[in-house]
């Protein structure tokens, strides 16, 4: 039998039919079995692969459908092409039902010897293609697995020498280890470390980057960190890595020690053992740790330190708070006992310069003249101490309502002309735009404004004063008071704001009381609105009052007790 023929089943219950079967397809040169059963038809099917089969319809016991059935139910059988053969079964159900049950011929006998042949010999055709494209696709299978081997063994390599680059490039030092305590891998970081190269560690003990003093007990605690159970919530086999600070290390033949931080693990693969501990050096963090505990106890100490110096610091305020305020009440207090003497002086020197009293002569006229200024000045002075007192007490009251400008203006030059007249200075008011009214307290615009003018007459050194007023883009209203006179050095105009402080030595400026500017400043701060001041020492000065045009006015006590609140208008 030659080893390219293939197999055909023939399967048919009479004798004859079968050598008549073999008779017609005996020129294929195939290998033609016999069976003359649908059982032992199934039976060569077990044990043989066939090209075709042609299968009778009519058999006692399983007929063709049946065996035909069984023959596609089996995964090994059920792509062999069937061509049913009958003499009988020529209806079309019969017909339907072959087709049906997975042939793909249904002939009747007596049939054409010369088609059947040709039939058959398109599935032997078939079937051998069929095998040469498995014995192609087993070849190209071979050669793909080679091929996949092959690539994997190159990435294997090109794996390895990636990690050992990795390994070597690693900025921490990596050792390897066996269950004999002998190194097997010692990168470059480790030879930095250690002080050691590859070629001095690989194959000695782990113990020798350890002080021989200390070696046993710094492997106990290595070797220790893997002695733990293995981690239950992945699933993996390997341990879990454990770190290990408490390390001390030692540098080459020098011995030198040194802290050492690592983190060590345990692989295990059968019977064979490996460690592999990832350390490095961290004498630079311990001194910096060492330096920051140092500076935390310097920090506790200084914190200490300024608690107490706090605490004095708040007796001291306290004290000071205490003391600010019965000069408050002080100054309250004896302002409205020294008023009764400078008053009763103020009326009696005015009878006497009225010569209520008599006539008086020259001499008596002038020393009282100068008693009564004397006494004037004293009372200025008491009631610019009183409404200081006032406003650091939080006692003062605003009251608002509407004012006229430039008619409130016009009114205080009514007031302070006779002291420009004196000192030869003229009044001018430049008022721009048509009348105006804001919502303020007039009295203490008056009082601020009074202030600003007297200032400018008696150091205005006679020459004119001009008085500008408008309402400003920003909708605040401003009054500007402009002299030519003496002007204020740039190291006082901070001072000028302070109580009892006169600039100069000038007789002119020792007729104030050193409280007009700091009074008209704070009330303008009361009123919503600040007091600015530009000038140049010998070309005069120019102060600004800004003031909102409808403000909500705080008292002087919300002021200083709660800077960020309102007040309502008294």
């Amino acid at each position: 039998m030659n080893d390219d023929r293939v197999n055909i089943l023939l399967v048919d219950d009479r004798p004859e039919n079968l050598l008549a079967l073999e008779a017609i397809l005996e020129p294929l040169g195939q290998n033609l079995v016999r069976a003359g059963s649908g059982e032992e038809a199934l039976k060569h099917l077990l044990t043989r692969d066939f090209a075709a089969i042609l299968l009778d319809v009519q058999m006692p016991g399983l007929n063709g459908f049946d065996t035909a059935r069984l023959i596609k139910a089996r995964e090994r059988s059920r792509h062999i092409p069937i061509i049913f053969l009958t003499a009988i079964s020529k209806e079309e159900a019969y017909v339907f039902e072959g087709y049906s049950v997975g042939a793909v011929d249904y002939m009747f006998k007596p049939f054409q010897p010369d088609i059947l042949r040709s039939k058959v010999s398109v599935f032997v055709d078939l079937y051998r293609k069929q095998e040469q494209i498995k014995v192609q696709d087993d070849l190209l299978r071979e050669s793909e697995r080679r091929e996949l081997e092959l690539r994997h063994r190159a990435e294997l390599r090109e794996t390895q020498a990636r990690l050992a680059e990795v390994v070597d490039g690693a900025m921490d030092a990596i050792v390897m280890f066996d269950e004999r305590q002998r190194i097997t891998l010692f990168n470059e970081a480790a030879e930095r470390t250690f002080c050691l190269t590859a070629r001095e560690a690989v194959g000695t003990s782990i113990g020798r980057i350890f002080p021989e003093k200390q070696r046993a007990q710094q492997l106990a605690i290595l070797l220790g960190a893997t002695q733990h159970e293995h981690d239950s919530t992945c699933a993996t086999e390997k341990p879990l890595q454990r770190h290990v600070s408490s390390l001390i290390a030692a540098r080459g033949t020098s011995n030198e020690e040194f802290p050492l931080e690592a983190s060590v693990s345990r692989l295990d693969e059968g019977d064979l053992r490996l460690y592999t501990m990832i350390a490095r050096d961290i004498t630079e963090r311990v001194r910096a740790e060492q330096s920051l505990k140092e500076q935390a106890d310097s920090l506790a100490r200084t914190t200490n330190e300024l608690r107490a110096a706090n605490e004095e610091l708040q007796r001291r305020q306290g004290e000071i708070e205490a003391a600010m305020s019965a000069r408050s009440r002080f100054y309250a207090s004896m302002s409205h006992e020294l008023r009764t003497p400078i008053n009763a002086i103020l009326g009696y020197s005015t009878l006497m310069l009225e010569n209520i009293y008599g006539a008086l002569n020259e001499k008596q006229v002038e020393g009282i003249q100068r008693t009564h200024r004397a006494a004037k000045h004293l009372l200025e002075l008491v009631n610019d101490v009183l409404d200081l007192s006032k406003i650091e007490a939080g006692k003062i009251d605003l009251k608002l309502q509407p004012a006229s400008f430039p008619e409130l203006i016009d009114d205080l030059f009514v007031t302070v002309r006779p002291l420009a007249d004196e000192r030869g200075s003229t009044l001018t008011l430049e008022h721009e735009g048509g009348p105006l009214t804001i919502t303020t307290d007039p009295r203490r615009v008056r009082q601020i404004l009074l202030n600003l003018l007297s200032n400018a007459i008696k150091f205005g050194l006679g020459k004119p004063i001009v008085v500008r007023s408008r309402m400003r883009e920003d909708s605040r209203f401003e009054v500007e008071v402009i002299d030519q006179g003496i002007g204020i050095g740039e190291e006082d105009i901070t001072r000028i704001f302070d109580e009892f402080v006169q600039i100069g030595k000038s007789a002119q400026q020792q007729e104030g009381t050193g409280l007009g500017l700091p009074i008209s400043k704070r009330l303008a701060e009361l009123l919503h609105g600040e007091l600015l001041v530009h000038s140049t020492p010998g070309e005069g000065s120019r102060f600004q009052l800004v003031l909102p045009a409808a403000p909500e006015i705080r008292s002087a006590g919300d002021e200083q007790r709660h800077p960020a609140s309102t007040a309502t208008a008294a």
